[in-house]
């Protein structure tokens, strides 16, 4: 039976109401397509903004450790040094307490009696020699002493426990002053000491080379005296101020000579 008027119009509301369902559902289709790409553009922006946050935060925390060791180092090397002195006062105080006291208990040598009359007889020159033989030891060379107080500053390289033995017997010395650097490298020291520095350790060295007790000491001493020597004597024998030469160098490290047939590296 053919559609009636009312049938038809039935169709075309329902026509209608699909049309406009599709419209609706095209418009929420591009609001979640315009949602999602929004969620994307934030969510891009939020990983930038945290990258780029993330990056000055540790070039920020990179700055204050730089900050930080700066600050720390110097003071802690400042404070390794004075210890070293402390320590090298303390043992120098030692050592005379003990050479005081082995003085104090050794039993004093007998005299020989002489006559009244003998003795008003002997003169200055008649005195034994042991007598006369018992004079400070001798004084470093003036020379070696005034060229090595003209150095500006020194470069010294040597073992840790080398620079300590230095500082130990050195560092009473009026004129003698710690670096305010030092430069580790394993079980090496650099340091810069001063010309004044450089004469309080030749007079020390010299000092402790011919009083120490102590036979090691002495050889310890004597060694690092000659050594300083060596140096400022290099200096007076091609004297030079200012720029345009290299500066001085001081190296503790001796070697054995390297064999002819053995390769160099």
């Amino acid at each position: 039976m053919p559609f009636g008027s009312a049938d038809r119009e039935l169709l075309r509301q329902l026509g209608n109401q699909l049309g406009q369902i599709t419209a609706d559902l095209a418009a929420l289709k591009q609001q979640a397509a315009d949602q999602q790409h929004a969620i994307d553009q934030t969510r891009q922006d939020t990983n930038a903004a945290i990258t780029t946050g993330l990056a000055e935060i540790r070039a920020v925390a990179r700055e204050g450790l730089a900050r930080a060791n700066e600050i720390v180092t110097s003071p802690l090397a400042c404070i390794g040094n004075e210890l070293v002195t402390i320590r090298g006062a303390i043992g120098q105080l030692d050592n005379q307490l003990r050479a005081a006291a082995a003085t104090a208990t050794t039993p004093a040598a007998p005299h020989p009696e002489h006559e009244p009359a003998e003795d008003a007889k002997l003169g200055p020159a008649s005195q034994p020699a042991a007598a006369t033989q018992k004079a400070l030891p001798a004084d470093e060379d003036d020379t070696i002493l005034r060229a090595a107080a003209g150095i500006s500053a020194a470069t010294l390289h040597a073992h840790r426990d080398t620079w300590e033995f230095l500082v130990k017997h050195a560092g009473p010395d009026q004129h003698f002053h710690l670096p305010a650097t030092a430069t580790l490298d394993e079980e090496a020291i650099e340091v810069r000491v001063s010309g004044p520095s450089l004469v309080a350790a030749l007079t020390s060295l010299n000092r402790v080379s011919r009083t120490n007790p102590d036979p090691g000491t002495r050889a310890i001493a004597a060694h690092l005296h000659a050594r300083l020597t060596e140096t400022v004597d290099e200096i007076l024998t091609w004297p030079h101020r200012g720029d345009g030469a290299e500066a001085v160098r001081i190296v503790i490290d001796d070697r054995a000579r390297m064999a002819d047939n053995e390769p160099q590296s």
